[in-house]
């Protein structure tokens, strides 16, 4: 009777301290986990936040493309002898009386401007003009490009045209 005796005493403090020690160790994971959580939560806060000021840095950009005026001209080739330079109002506003300009001594051949000055070229529109090469032309010549915009200013952009 005594090994039951001395089980019956000692079962519920044996019991006792492994709860008590489960208790501890549940505590301890607990608060690590929480730790853990509050640092990825800080962490999730500063993406938002970085996430936040770049959006609102692109509706800002998008907003000046819209605002803003830009005139490009680029080399686009038809069929298998035509050469034509494309200028295109990429900016966000109309702009009104389009020109090109060139060096003669380092570009095409000839470059036909019969379309200009372009009287009014709405934003994503375009007009070619036709160009010709003779051996020795350059493959690489700069056109650049004036224009007027919304707000009355003239404005000009240098184009690097390669064939």
């Amino acid at each position: 009777m005594t090994g039951d005796s001395q089980l019956i005493t000692f079962a519920p403090i044996v019991i006792s301290a492994l709860s008590l020690i489960l208790a501890v160790v549940s505590f301890v994971l607990n608060y690590r986990l929480s730790l853990r959580d509050k640092k990825r939560g800080e962490q999730l806060e500063n993406l938002q936040l970085k996430l936040h000021e770049l959006q609102l840095q692109r509706e800002e950009e998008a907003a000046e493309r819209r605002s803003s005026s830009k005139v490009e001209a680029r080399y686009v080739r038809i069929g298998l002898k035509g050469h034509r330079i494309r200028v295109s109002n990429t900016g966000g506003t109309t702009v009104t009386n389009v020109t090109c300009e060139y060096d003669e001594n380092a570009g095409p051949y000839a470059f036909i401007q019969d379309k200009e000055p372009y009287e009014r070229l709405e934003p994503g529109e375009s007009f070619d003009e036709t160009i010709f090469f003779a051996d020795g032309s350059t493959s690489k010549f700069m056109v650049k490009t004036r224009w007027i915009g919304e707000d009355g200013k003239e404005r000009s952009r240098d184009n690097i045209v390669s064939v």
